[in-house]
C-alpha cells in the first residue's frame, strides 16, 4: 500500500511500531469491520445525501473482494477494493451510482467497512467499488510532507476466483479518474469510474474555467451560477472561524479552493468521523499529498440520471473545518480548524468604456493553485470589463505580501507599463504568473503568499516609444567625465521627442573604445525596426536583464531586484567594452542607467565611444 511502501523507503524504524496496527484494527475500533471478515453475500446499508442536507440510506450486498498488485512507477498501490451492488429507494431516485456519492460510508452488521469510491462506467449504475476502511485510515498517519502529485493511472483489481457481472465471469475491473484514460484499457474490459462530483466554478467563464481545469488538471469541471443564497449570511469572505455544523458519516461535504467572487468547489460525502478528525471521498482529489484546503457543508439540489454516469448537483454552505491530506485512499481533514487563506483584491478598469470591476476572493494557500487560479480569474476579470481580445496598452500595479515557514514577511510592489499588438490580457497574466513563479520557485527558501492586490487601467490605444536616432553632444570625452546623449524616440503615429541623458563615463578603462547601447525591455527582432509588429513577450524582469552577480544569495535581494528592476517603460543606457560586449561596464555603481518615460520603449540602438586624450 501507498502509505507502509513508503515508509518502508522512508522510515524503516519507525514501520515496525506502524505494523501491528493493522492487525489490532478491530480491536482499537469496535465501530468497524476489517475486510478479512468480509465475505460475499453479506448484506448491508449505505448513508448519503440526494437532497438538501438530510442523510438517507440504501441498500448494499457483498458481490467481491478485489487485489490490485500492479507497481506504479511512481508508487506502490497495492491494496483491496470490494466490489458492492447496491438498491433501494435512494438509488432509484438518483438514478444509480452519482457522483457526489464518493465517500458515503458503508456499513455491515452497523460497522464500517469503507467508502463508496467508484460506480460502473455506462453500464450498470448500481455496480460500485468500496475503498476499505482500514486503508483510508492509514491516511491520518501520514508524514507531514508534501509530495508532488503525479500521473494518475488506471488502477487494476483483479479477483482470483472471478466475479459475476452481467451474466459474465469476470477476473478483473479497472478504475479510473478520468475518461481520458479509457483508452488505456482494453474495449471490453469494466471500467469503474471516480463517484465524485465536478469541479464546481461559479464566477468563471468557460473559457477561464477551461484553463483553470487544464493548470490543474481537474478531470471533470463543471461552471455553475452562483448559489450565494445558500451561503451562510453572517460567512463573510474574511471571517476568521469556522461555523460549528453538525456533520456525520453520510453527510455531504464540499472542498473548496476558492472562495468569494470566485468558487471552485467540489463535493463528495464524509466516511468517517471521530473527534474531529474525519475521512473522506474514499478517493483523491487533487492527489497532492500535505495539503491545506477548505472542508465545507454541502446542500445538495438535485440527482440527475446520465448514461454515462449519474450526478448530484450541489453548492458549499458554510466553513466547517480544514483538509488536511489529499491521498490515494481519500481525504482526511479536521474539523472547527479554519484553512489559511489568501485574500486577493483586483480592481480592472477600461479607460476607453470608462468602466470599472472588482473582484474579491479568497484562495488555499497552494503555490500551484493559487497561481492557476490567479491567471484563470484575471483571464475572466479582464475580458469581462473590456468586451474584447485582442491589443492594447495596460498600467498594472502589484502589491503582494508573503512569508516563509517561520512567519518572517516580505511585501513586493511594483508598477509597469506593457503593450501587445496580439493579446494585451495574455501579456498581464504572464507577468503575474512569472512573478509568482520567480518567488516560489526561488532557491534560497520555501514561501507562500498572503496578499495579492492587482490594479489595472487597460486601452486599446498603443503607446509605445520607438527607439529611431542617438546622439552623442561631446567635442570631446574622457574617462570619468559626463557623456551627454540625446534619444530621439518616436510615438506610435506622432511626432518624435528627444529625451536628454548625462551619463558619467567610467574611469580606470584605459584606451580602449566603448559601446554605448540604449535600449528597452521590450525590443524589437532584428531587422524589424521600423515595422509596427512588436515582440510578444513585452515584461522581462531586472534579473533576466543583468548576469547574476557574486553574494546574491538572499530572498530579499531577488525580491529587491524584481520590485526596483527596469520597466517596459524605462530607457537604458549600458556601457561595454568595444569589441568584448560581454563585459559591462557599470554607470554610477549600477549595471544599467535608467530614465522614466511616457511609454514601452521599443528598440535597441549602439554607438560607439571612442575616448580623447587627456
Amino acid at each position: 500500500m501507498q502509505f507502509l511502501s513508503q515508509k518502508i523507503e522512508i522510515f524503516f524504524a519507525v514501520l515496525l511500531v506502524l505494523l501491528p496496527f493493522k492487525g489490532e484494527l478491530a480491536i482499537a475500533y469496535e465501530d468497524i469491520m476489517p475486510i478479512k471478515d468480509i465475505k460475499i453475500g453479506m448484506k448491508g446499508i449505505g448513508k448519503t445525501v440526494i437532497h438538501g442536507n438530510e442523510i438517507e440510506t440504501f441498500n448494499i450486498e457483498i458481490m467481491g473482494i478485489l487485489s490490485n498488485n500492479k507497481i506504479n512507477d511512481n508508487l506502490l498501490i497495492n491494496g483491496n477494493s470490494i466490489l458492492v451492488k447496491v438498491s433501494g429507494k435512494v438509488i432509484e431516485e438518483a438514478g444509480g451510482i452519482a457522483a457526489g456519492m464518493s465517500g458515503s460510508p458503508i456499513y455491515i452488521n452497523g460497522k464500517l467497512i469503507g467508502g463508496l469510491s467508484s460506480g460502473w462506467v455506462m453500464t450498470d449504475h448500481s455496480v460500485g467499488l468500496v475503498t476499505p476502511i482500514e486503508e483510508m485510515m492509514e491516511i491520518w498517519d501520514y508524514p507531514l510532507s508534501k509530495l508532488n502529485p503525479y500521473e494518475e493511472e488506471p488502477i487494476r483489481w483483479v479477483s482470483a476466483n472471478g466475479i459475476l457481472l452481467n451474466r459474465q465471469q469476470v477476473f478483473h475491473v479497472w478504475e479510473i479518474q478520468d475518461f481520458s484514460q479509457l483508452s488505456k484499457i482494453p474495449e471490453r474490459d469494466v471500467v469503474f469510474f471516480h463517484a465524485a462530483t465536478p469541479v464546481f466554478l461559479q464566477g468563471l467563464s468557460e473559457k477561464a474555467a477551461a484553463i483553470l481545469g487544464s493548470k490543474l488538471r481537474l478531470k471533470k469541471i463543471q461552471t455553475a451560477p452562483s448559489f450565494s443564497s445558500i451561503l451562510n449570511p453572517n460567512m463573510s469572505s474574511s471571517s476568521r472561524g469556522t461555523t460549528p455544523v453538525a456533520v456525520e458519516p453520510g453527510s455531504a461535504i464540499g472542498v473548496q479552493l476558492a472562495r468569494g467572487d470566485i468558487n471552485v468547489t467540489t463535493i463528495g460525502t464524509l466516511t468517517y468521523k471521530e473527534g474531529k478528525r474525519i475521512l473522506a471521498f474514499a478517493h483523491s482529489f487533487l492527489k497532492r499529498g500535505r495539503v491545506s484546503f477548505c472542508m465545507t457543508g454541502a446542500h445538495i439540489y438535485h440527482s440527475f440520471s446520465s448514461v454515462q454516469m449519474p450526478f448530484k448537483i450541489g453548492a458549499p454552505t458554510e466553513l466547517i473545518g480544514t483538509i488536511t491530506q489529499d491521498r490515494e485512499k481519500g481525504l482526511a481533514g479536521e474539523l472547527g480548524v479554519q484553512a489559511p487563506m489568501v485574500p486577493v483584491h483586483i480592481d480592472i478598469t477600461d479607460k476607453d468604456l470608462k468602466k470599472t470591476k472588482s473582484l474579491h476572493f479568497q484562495v488555499v494557500r497552494d503555490s500551484e493553485v493559487f497561481k492557476s487560479v490567479i491567471e484563470s480569474t484575471l483571464l475572466q476579470g479582464i475580458e469581462g470589463v473590456i468586451d474584447r481580445t485582442g491589443p492594447g496598452t495596460a498600467l498594472m500595479g502589484v502589491a503582494t505580501e508573503f512569508s516563509n515557514l517561520s512567519g518572517l514577511k516580505s511585501t513586493l510592489r511594483r508598477e509597469d507599463l506593457f503593450y501587445s499588438s496580439t493579446d494585451i490580457v495574455e501579456v498581464l497574466i504572464d507577468e503575474i504568473t512569472e512573478l509568482y513563479s520567480k518567488i516560489g520557485e526561488n532557491e534560497f527558501m520555501s514561501v507562500v503568499p498572503n496578499e495579492l492586490l492587482l490594479k489595472i487601467e487597460i486601452e486599446q490605444k498603443r503607446r509605445t516609444l520607438t527607439i529611431e536616432k542617438v546622439e552623442v553632444k561631446n567635442a570631446s570625452i574622457t574617462p570619468g567625465g559626463i557623456l551627454e546623449v540625446w534619444v530621439t524616440l518616436r510615438p506610435f503615429r506622432e511626432k518624435p521627442i528627444v529625451q536628454k541623458a548625462k551619463l558619467v563615463v567610467p574611469q580606470n578603462i584605459g584606451r580602449e573604445d566603448l559601446k554605448l547601447t540604449v535600449f528597452g525591455v521590450t525590443s524589437r527582432s532584428e531587422g524589424d525596426a521600423h515595422q509596427n509588429s512588436t515582440e510578444e513577450k513585452t515584461s522581462k524582469s531586472f534579473r533576466d536583464l543583468k548576469p547574476e552577480e557574486p553574494g546574491k544569495t538572499s530572498l530579499s535581494q531577488l525580491v529587491g531586484d524584481l520590485a526596483e528592476g527596469p520597466k517596459n517603460s524605462d530607457l537604458l543606457f549600458q556601457f561595454s567594452i568595444e569589441g568584448d560586449e560581454e563585459k559591462k561596464l557599470k554607470i554610477n555603481g549600477n549595471d544599467f542607467e535608467k530614465q522614466p518615460t511616457s511609454g514601452v520603449v521599443i528598440g535597441n540602438i549602439e554607438t560607439t565611444i571612442t575616448l580623447s586624450e587627456e
